[in-house]
């Protein structure tokens, strides 16, 4: 492990042929998926070097009331507010979007709808989900809440400052950038230094260089995956091109900054080495965060020290393997998702080589180190693109979005660890988060420009089954 080396500035130019580089690397990716989207973004490759094309800012603008190619969710802590990044990666528009779900908005329409039975106005019924209803984007966002950011966007993070405020922590793939928005809870208003409006969030709230220094080196390429530390004021970024890690200390009552970042975390092919998943196992001084590798099955701990009033920095601690699953060598690699339950005793990891959900006891033992024992494990789908734990009321259970196959697992990690239920929830689901006092569990699906809601609750006749979507367009 190192210490990232110094790098050249990257003048303002090369911004663009670093988004047509990515632009090169997703198509060849999705090329290979059978969609519409798909065929589209075969188009852009073709078309991408071949210049810019000349049109107006209001045609390049980005819509204010709809999704498109949405990727990363984050729930608000008072399950009030779903925060939704569109990350415009056919390149249609000059930016993506983070947008804002009224989830009181959500619930009032899904128990209107059992209760009588009839679609609310903006609403209609889901002739492929039998018990579901479709419906208009517009109505269920924060009106005036979004803001722009920059393009291929996959995770957002929130922090909660207390008394209603949260600070919304998004990677930036496209610039490459941390971008830090403000969320003003009684306003229910966003604030990332651009202005009034639906405006561009503004430089001084994009990270790009650590401790926004001009003589230490950038934010490494393709910031992915994030986990944030309220308690502690942290935030972790992976970095899916690189086997890299940044931190970022952010203050509740300061300005975030680029405190450290680790290269040289795992091995493997220069082209796909890179950090995935990350979670901390409990928030606070002393959180232990354990980073997920695309070519090792190995987890990397790392901790936070601070010294002083000095930023904080990094701490590489041990790391473990993932024996036991695919044979004497471990699984392969590729882990996409990391998890904790409420008490820091139990991980959730999915791997995709093999495809894998595994749960490993993460309590300490006698000299206070985890003890990251696998206890149970199951086969899942192909290309697991997310993962999130959460107790709707029947028990503690794993959901696992299933990109390649359109699908949720839902995984009973009691006992042996089995897969209770598969549903089909549109195509290209990527991630998923949930709101488990209202008892739903919400899912972006990326192809189809919109949000599925699976019903948590354990009484209901539509358990697991996809109950109502969100971006369908009128």
């Amino acid at each position: 492990m190192r210490r990232l080396p110094l790098q050249q500035a990257t003048p303002g130019a090369a911004a663009r042929s670093k988004d047509l580089a990515m632009v090169s690397r997703v198509c060849v990716d999705w090329s290979r998926r059978r969609s519409v989207r798909a065929q589209l973004a075969s188009a852009l490759c073709a078309v991408a070097g071949l210049g810019a094309c000349t049109a107006s800012s209001e045609e390049v603008r980005p819509p204010s009331d709809a999704l498109y190619f949405p990727t990363g969710l984050a729930m608000s802590p008072d399950e009030g507010v779903l925060f939704v990044v569109s990350a415009n990666s056919d390149l249609r528009y000059d930016s993506g979007t983070v947008l804002a779900v009224d989830l009181e908005e959500v619930d009032r329409v899904v128990t209107a709808f059992r209760q009588t039975g009839t679609p609310d106005p903006a609403c209609q019924l889901d002739l492929e989900s039998p018990g579901a209803i479709e419906c208009e984007a517009r109505p269920f966002l924060v009106a005036s809440a979004g803001v722009r950011i920059g393009n291929f966007t996959s995770a957002i993070g929130v922090q909660d400052k207390g008394g209603g405020d949260l600070r919304l922590l998004v990677p930036v793939r496209g610039d490459p950038s941390v971008t830090w928005i403000e969320w003003s809870g009684a306003g229910r208003r966003m604030d990332c230094g651009g202005g009034q409006g639906f405006a561009l969030c503004g430089d001084d709230h994009r990270l790009t260089r650590l401790r926004d220094a001009r003589d230490l080196p950038e934010l490494p390429g393709e910031p992915y995956a994030i986990e944030v530390d309220s308690a502690a004021g942290l935030a972790l970024v992976t970095h899916l091109s690189s086997s890299s890690v940044t931190l970022v200390d952010t203050p509740a009552a300061g300005t975030p900054v680029l405190a450290d970042a680790m290269s040289g975390l795992f091995g493997g092919a220069t082209a796909a080495r890179g950090t995935t998943g990350v979670a901390g196992r409990m928030a606070g001084d002393g959180n232990i965060f354990y980073v997920q590798s695309r070519t090792e099955d190995r987890i990397q701990m790392m901790t936070v020290a601070r010294e002083g009033g000095r930023l904080p920095y990094l701490v590489p601690s041990s790391y473990f393997f993932l024996n036991g699953i695919g044979g004497a060598g471990g699984t392969g690699g590729d882990s996409r998702g990391v998890a904790f339950d409420g008490s820091g005793e139990r991980a959730f990891m999915i791997n995709r080589s093999p495809p894998t959900l595994m749960v490993f006891d993460t309590s300490l033992d006698a000299t206070g180190v985890p003890r990251n024992r696998l206890v149970g494990a199951t086969d899942i789908c192909r290309e697991g693109s997310g993962l999130v734990v959460a107790d709707g009321g029947a028990g503690q259970r794993a959901f696992v979005t299933c990109f390649a196959s359109g699908e949720v697992y839902v995984v009973d990690p009691r006992g042996a660890v089995t897969v209770e239920a598969i549903t089909s929830v549109g195509r290209g689901p990527f991630a998923a988060a949930a709101a488990a006092s209202r008892q739903l569990l919400f899912v972006s699906t990326f192809f189809d420009d919109s949000i599925a809601v699976l019903d948590l609750d354990p009484a209901s006749p539509t358990l697991y089954r996809v109950v109502m979507r969100i971006g369908v367009r009128p």
